[in-house]
């Protein structure tokens, strides 16, 4: 028969059924660790990454558009077609160079060179559907018209105002003219839409107005045969 001390022996020496690796803590805590730590970096990386992407974008000239280049407009003067924005912008940028001549002859270098540059920009020797406002009309002894329209500040695009001025060039307008009577409810400081030929002179595409070259360089007045003015 066996006693109480036999069986206790017996159960003290079988050996206790052996637990899943899962739940040894020994190797659950470890791995727990070692998983946090791989999320950890993985994430960091992934921050870092798209970090360098965004600042690549950024920093990539290839990326940054260029300015758009934009023909100057003509405020109260109306709205520029792109052959006269270029015209004026041409007169605009001479005039510093007009300024700083210092002898007579500087300032008539200065002037053809300009007035070339205006010439190469002129289809035809014609400005077509430009805009500006009247700065003057009238009417001359023969009750024909004569008329200044300003393109911008300073520049003007003229008929003659006498007969004797005008004999061989024939700027003034008849009252037969098309746009006669229109012109007849113009007054200063109409905006207007034109349409002109330029009057040559013997060494340039253009004939001034001005008695001048002084004023001619600061102040141009171009000398124009209009075939059209409209109100706007």
């Amino acid at each position: 028969m066996t006693d109480n001390n036999d069986l206790n022996d017996k159960v003290e020496s079988t050996p206790k059924a052996s637990r899943p690796w899962y739940k040894k803590k020994a190797i659950v805590i470890p791995l727990v660790l070692l998983f946090l730590i791989i999320g950890v970096a993985s994430n960091t990386d992934v921050e870092e990454s798209g970090t360098a992407t965004e600042s690549t974008a950024t920093e990539n000239p290839s990326d940054i558009e260029a300015p758009v280049e934009v023909e100057p407009v003509g405020g109260e003067f109306g709205n520029y077609p792109a052959d006269q924005a270029k015209f004026v912008k041409v007169i605009e940028d001479a005039k510093g160079e007009i300024d700083a001549a210092e002898t007579d002859l500087q300032e008539s270098v200065a002037l053809r060179a300009r007035d070339k540059q205006l010439c190469a920009l002129l289809s035809g020797n014609k400005a077509n559907n430009w805009t500006g406002i009247i700065n003057n009309v009238g009417a001359n002894g023969e009750g024909k018209a004569y008329v200044y329209i300003e393109i911008a500040d300073k520049v003007k695009m003229i008929t003659w105002n006498n007969a004797f001025s005008d004999i061989s060039d024939n700027t003034l307008i008849p009252t037969s003219s098309k746009f006669f009577d229109k012109l007849v409810a113009m007054q200063k400081g109409d905006l207007v839409t034109f349409s002109a030929s330029f009057l040559r002179s013997s060494n340039s595409c253009l004939k001034k107005g001005n008695l001048t070259e002084f004023f001619y360089g600061k102040r141009p007045e171009f000398v124009v045969k209009f075939s059209d003015v409209t109100k706007n």
